[in-house]
């Protein structure tokens, strides 16, 4: 009896946490109320379509995969074709001076350096007795181009000569009237009735000293003009003539190298040509074979430039050509003196610092041929922008 009672009590201990999980379950937790259900959210909106994802990188190469074959190498660039050689031309100069002297060195450094070689020219020099002399053979077709003053191209271009100054390889005058004042010489006016040597009656050196003594009230017939070459010191020591009309080498080898005694050379003194500042020297030439020739003609003056430039650089090399191309040039003092006077004829002049070397200032040379006709030297007007060009200056 007493294991029925005891089963009976056990069965009814565990039946009552039994029955309280069941209610439990049933009924959920009674100790906090549901919570109400949210509120309906808008739906959001489409999503962007989604960007490509990037192509994937290519897997590094194994060590064992084979190298590509290499590329061809490329054909070589075919040499380009050597320049034509220029166009040959020759051209016959003549200067105003009677032989090759060291004065005209700008034409022997060109020819010794390879510059007329270079430019297809061919020259010849010929020579002048003066520079009338020379324009005259330029007309009659003599030669090609003349080295000549201005005023002596005006007298043919006066008398209907068709020229053209197409380059002024000395932009400086350099001319002077060397004077005797021991003959009582002190002034222009003192010239009266005396000689006066020239190197020609139709020369730079002639009309030149013409243009001073009109300047001075003073006319060719006041005076005799006697043609002596470049002889002035014979002339002078000699008393054939009280005054020549010279330029800066001359004075030098007369003055500074024994031309005239030591003990004579205080009798003498140099007066400057005033009445022309500007282009000592022009290259004449006939228009109409400028115009033919207007290539050539500018290969020729390039080659005088590049043998200006050179010798300014190189005084000393330049000097030592000229001994060798120029007569009577054997005195290398006198060289260097004829040199470094043609530098700053070349360099100084008005216009070239603005236009550069071989500039003719026409204005300048407009001025002298004014002054002479106004003095009876010129025998009629002459219009320099209408003769002298300047289209061959870079």
């Amino acid at each position: 009896m007493n294991q029925t009672t005891n089963r009976t009590r056990w069965l009814r201990w565990l039946a009552v946490p039994l029955a309280a999980a069941l209610l439990f379950t049933a009924c959920g937790d009674d100790e906090e109320p549901a919570a109400p259900a949210p509120a309906a959210e808008p739906e959001p909106a489409a999503d962007p379509e989604p960007e490509p994802e990037p192509a994937a990188e290519p897997e590094p190469e194994s060590a064992a995969e084979p190298e590509p074959a290499a590329e061809p190498e490329p054909e070589p660039e075919p040499e380009p074709e050597p320049a034509a050689p220029p166009e040959p031309i020759d051209i016959r100069l003549v200067t105003w001076g009677g032989g090759k002297f060291i004065d005209f060195i700008d034409l022997y450094v060109a020819e010794e350096n390879g510059y007329f070689a270079e430019a297809g020219v061919t020259l010849e020099q010929l020579p002048g007795a003066g520079a009338g002399d020379a324009v005259r053979q330029v007309v009659a077709g003599n030669a090609d181009i003349a080295m000549a003053d201005a005023l002596s191209g005006f007298f043919a271009t006066i008398a209907g000569a068709d020229l053209e100054g197409i380059y002024c390889p000395y932009t400086q005058n350099w001319m002077t009237m060397l004077v005797n004042t021991g003959a009582g010489i002190e002034s222009p006016e003192d010239l009266r009735g005396k000689t006066v040597a020239v190197t020609s009656q139709a020369s730079t050196s002639k009309w030149y000293a013409a243009l001073l003594l009109a300047d001075n009230g003073i006319t060719e017939e006041d005076v005799t003009f006697a043609a002596t070459g470049i002889a002035f010191g014979e002339a002078l020591l000699g008393g054939q003539a009280q005054a020549a009309s010279t330029w800066g080498s001359i004075n030098w080898a007369l003055l500074e190298a024994g031309g005239i005694p030591d003990d004579q050379v205080g009798d003498y003194e140099i007066w400057q040509y005033t009445q022309v500042p500007g282009p000592n020297d022009v290259y004449f030439a006939d228009r109409g074979w400028v115009d033919e020739n207007t290539e050539g003609v500018g290969r020729f003056i390039e080659a005088l430039e590049k043998a200006k430039v050179w010798i300014q650089e190189n005084p000393e090399a330049a000097a030592e050509i000229g001994s060798r191309y120029a007569v009577g040039a054997d005195n290398m003092d006198r060289n260097l003196a004829v040199i470094d006077y043609r530098i700053q004829m070349q360099t100084e002049g008005p216009g070239v610092a603005e236009n550069g070397m071989g500039w003719c200032d026409v204005t300048t040379i407009q001025d002298v041929a004014d002054q002479a006709t106004e003095l009876g030297i010129l025998p009629d007007a002459a219009d320099a922008s209408a003769v002298i060009s300047n289209r061959f200056i870079n």
